[in-house]
């Protein structure tokens, strides 16, 4: 067998080992799982991340992924007149690399819409961070870091 031959063979053989070991050719698996919301804008909850002229605390908040759905939910107080709310929406959500972009399709019921910007998820894919509020992407959003 030649030089040239070898090569061929040894680069081959590699290419089938390479492909063969499960190598992910189309990007992340879809994340799974409840994660919850643990702070907002560097404060642990509950917080207050419009302070001081927020008239709300942020009490919890969860958010689902499905396959390719979201489920996300807060409990909020007044601080202004002490009374408790809740905020949910729901929808469907994209993820590319560490990136996660979500469409609404559904809730805001009692509450405000979440406005969500585009996300990003840690490599681990235990940790995802959210942009939501104000005025929607591009403003001065609260920063929600959410945990499984």
């Amino acid at each position: 067998m030649t030089f040239r031959q070898t090569a061929v063979r040894t680069a081959a053989a590699a290419t089938v080992l390479v492909l063969g070991c499960g190598g992910d050719v189309t990007g992340p698996l879809p994340i799974v799982g409840t994660f919850a919301l643990v702070s907002e804008n560097g404060q642990a909850l509950p917080s207050d991340p419009s302070a001081p002229y927020g008239c709300c605390l942020t009490l919890s908040g969860s958010l689902s992924l499905a396959a390719a759905t979201y489920d996300l939910h807060t409990s909020h107080r007044n601080k202004n007149n002490g009374l408790e709310f809740e905020n949910s929406e729901q929808g469907t959500y994209v993820r590319q690399g560490e990136t996660i972009r979500f469409t609404r399709t559904g809730g805001g019921g009692e509450g405000y819409p979440y406005l969500l910007a585009p996300g990003t998820v840690s490599a681990d894919g235990d940790t995802i961070v959210l942009l939501y509020g104000d005025e929607g992407p591009g403003s001065d959003q609260t920063r929600g870091t959410f945990v499984r």
